[in-house]
């Protein structure tokens, strides 16, 4: 079978579109260096990351990097230290794991932060998109826009 389009010979798209496709898909590339983290080799010899270990686990590991970034350190830690446990396949002695899960998560991109809520001034957690997101470009262009529209209706 052959690609009536040259752009898709032997199935590589060279549409720049298309480059960004995984990340359109969810898999944002700034999960990369935690979910290739090599964790070991399992029984067979074949080398196991945290993408594989999730994925054995049943567990989609762009949803659950993004949801451990977005965690407060101790929940994270706790979280990828008890699906560690589950996972049989890489034996981790476990002294070693608490080690292990401290490196991984500092290959993590952080989120979640802290903020003190006016009203009461407790603590709030925000999760806040990462910087130059797209979303503040919007804003940013409708407040513009908005601004122009009311200049113009004033003149």
């Amino acid at each position: 079978m052959t690609s009536a389009n040259p752009a898709h010979a032997n199935g590589v798209s060279k549409d720049p579109a298309m480059a960004n496709a995984p990340t359109q898909l969810g898999q944002d590339p700034q999960f990369e260096p935690f979910l290739h983290a090599h964790l070991g080799e399992d029984r067979r010899g074949s080398s196991v990351t945290v993408l594989s270990m999730l994925a054995r686990l049943g567990v989609d590991p762009w949803s659950e990097a993004s949801e451990l970034s977005r965690l407060p350190a101790a929940a994270a830690r706790q979280r990828l230290e008890a699906l560690m446990t589950r996972f049989h396949d890489v034996p981790t002695p476990v002294p070693d794991r608490s080690r292990i899960v401290s490196g991984l998560l500092a290959l993590l991109p952080r989120r979640a932060t802290t903020a003190i809520s006016p009203r009461d001034g407790k603590s709030a957690k925000l999760a806040l998109p990462p910087q130059g997101s797209p979303i503040y470009w919007i804003i940013a262009a409708a407040l513009f826009v908005g601004w122009v529209a009311m200049l113009a209706q004033g003149q």
